[in-house]
């Protein structure tokens, strides 16, 4: 049994309605001889704007941490980037035996959580053009780290419909990670540049430290702070974030590289970078 439902959804940018007529007409404006200026309208010509359909859906989040909560709801949200309304049937599979995805679920109230009582099963959405819905993929059994769990899309044209660039399906991936693995990890490296060459480090050599935090599950207001050592003095302007250039103002205090990286996804890596001369 195929049920479709069609939900409220989140207006995004769309391209021209399928449907749209578009006229145009062009204007003469001119003088002839001694009399009064005139002007001449052509006549008008129209076409009408045919459905072309696209398809696109997104993990929102890359990574997902196995709790245990059965199922374990993994989001994704499908958006039609087409100009006319269409069906998406959707579609999940694992790359590991002994885990199910069969089951899909529609975020009905709308609020990112799944709730086995509001939000309904599903095996298709209808969306307008340029609207979204996030759906839940209930995966139980056997989940282990590292498998991989992906949602596909697939539009179901309509008979004159165009179908675009991407082919009408799209698909998109969540990996399962350790739900017991630290929420973050940092490590730091160094590397060292001597006068006149080579990675001695003597007086006058530059250390490049980089510190590189990655996020198994969602941190707020993160800080990646680091001391600058003693013997050594910080080289002004060389803070680089993710290999681009930050400001010292308000990130070096004097003694401590601070960089504020604010909320950070699973899955995330930022990589903080700073020189400073060996004295």
């Amino acid at each position: 049994m195929t049920i479709v439902v069609a939900l409220a959804v989140t207006p995004a940018a769309a391209t021209t309605p399928a449907g749209t007529a578009i006229t145009n007409t062009a204007r003469l404006t001119y003088t002839a001889g001694t009399t009064s200026p005139a002007s001449l309208d052509s006549n008008t010509v129209t076409i009408a704007v045919d459905a072309l359909v696209e398809a696109a859906i997104a993990a929102d989040r890359p990574t997902a941490p196995i709790t245990n909560t059965a199922p374990l709801p993994l989001a994704f949200t499908v958006t039609n980037p087409g100009n006319a309304a269409t069906v998406y049937r959707l579609a999940a599979l694992a790359d590991r035996d002994g885990i199910t995805v069969a089951t899909i679920a529609a975020d009905t109230d709308g609020d990112g959580r799944y709730d086995p009582a509001i939000d309904r099963i599903v095996t298709s959405v209808t969306l307008a053009a340029g609207a979204q819905q996030r759906i839940f993929v209930l995966a139980s059994g056997t989940l282990t780290a590292g498998a991989t769990i992906t949602a596909t899309a697939t539009a179901e044209p309509a008979a004159a419909a165009t179908v675009g660039a991407t082919g009408g399906r799209a698909s998109a991936a969540v990996r399962l990670t350790d739900g017991t693995a630290p929420a973050a990890q940092l490590d730091k490296a160094q590397s060292v540049a001597a006068p006149g060459g080579g990675t001695r480090a003597i007086p006058g050599a530059v250390v490049t430290y980089t510190v590189t935090a990655r996020f198994a599950r969602d941190c707020a207001a993160v800080e990646l702070s680091d001391a600058v050592p003693e013997g050594t003095r910080f080289v002004p302007g060389s803070i680089m974030l993710d290999d681009q250039p930050l400001a010292d103002a308000g990130r070096f205090d004097g003694s401590t590289v601070r960089v504020a990286l604010g909320d950070m996804p699973a899955g995330a890596v930022r990589r903080v970078r700073f020189n400073a001369i060996i004295l």
